[in-house]
């Protein structure tokens, strides 16, 4: 079966489970850091698919993971951690979280936008382009800034999987495409 269409069947469950229980905000939080831990920290992954790994083991491990040790799991997640893990699916638990964000953003009319710039962009600015974004997008706006020094200047938008890219790299690597096709016309 396909991951994709297993992590969406596991998200939907886990989406209308964590309604019915009213904790589905919790649990939107719980999949974000889940997934930023399961892309930065390698080992994760690596232990839940360790079969040597006993299913508790694995689902303190995922605890720990989400709540640092500070806080209390939802009974939603904590009792989606053991039925992944008690299925065998640990593997898909990245995909998992990122579609039950997708689930919950698109029942409660969340649009995600990030903007990534090269220097740290002022509150005013940032706060006129999330203006901006809300009238267009007419939803709640879910706000990420990145500083990222290597698109040289300018910025680039992302909001809800569309790209404005408007970086002094992107433009400047246009020029070279357009230089290398006009010499190649010449010879």
């Amino acid at each position: 079966m396909n991951t994709g269409t297993v992590s969406v069947r596991y998200a939907r469950a886990l989406l209308a489970y964590a309604v019915e229980q009213a904790d589905d905000k919790q649990v939107y939080a719980e999949m974000q850091i889940l997934a930023e831990r399961l892309r930065s920290v390698h080992a994760i992954h690596d232990r839940i698919v360790d079969p040597t790994v006993s299913a508790s083991a694995k689902c303190n491990l995922l605890e720990v993971a989400v709540t640092d040790g500070k806080s209390k799991l939802s009974g939603s997640t904590a009792a989606f951690f053991k039925l992944v893990i008690g299925a065998g699916r640990g593997d898909c638990l990245l995909f998992m979280s990122i579609s039950y964000q997708d689930l919950y953003r698109r029942r409660n009319g969340i649009v995600p936008v990030e903007l990534v710039t090269a220097t740290q962009v002022g509150d005013e600015r940032r706060e006129r382009l999330k203006q901006l974004v809300e009238n267009v997008e007419h939803g709640k706006v879910e706000w990420t800034h990145t500083v990222d020094p290597a698109i040289e200047g300018g910025f680039v938008l992302m909001v809800d999987g569309y790209r404005l890219d408007a970086s002094v790299a992107w433009q400047l690597q246009r020029i070279r495409k357009e230089l290398i096709e006009k010499n190649n016309r010449i010879i």
